[in-house]
């Protein structure tokens, strides 16, 4: 009887990190290769914004405690 998150919450917690970082990274180099006058070296904030913004929602998202209430 534990009372730290299990297994599966703590995987649950960090598995929206992952590819949302992934994804802004792809953005960030696809939106330089297009030729639309920006690239990673200017847009790499972003990254920071977006996991800053996914972390805010992991922590703001209603917990599920595992007791079906």
């Amino acid at each position: 009887m534990s009372d730290g998150p299990t297994t599966t919450q703590q995987s649950r917690h960090g598995g929206l990190m992952g590819p949302v970082v992934l994804i802004t990274i792809g953005a960030l180099f696809l939106v330089g290769k297009l030729g639309l006058g920006y690239s990673f070296n200017q847009l790499w904030p972003v990254l920071l914004i977006v996991i800053g913004l996914v972390k805010l929602f992991e922590f703001m998202r209603p917990r599920n405690n595992g007791n079906g209430s």
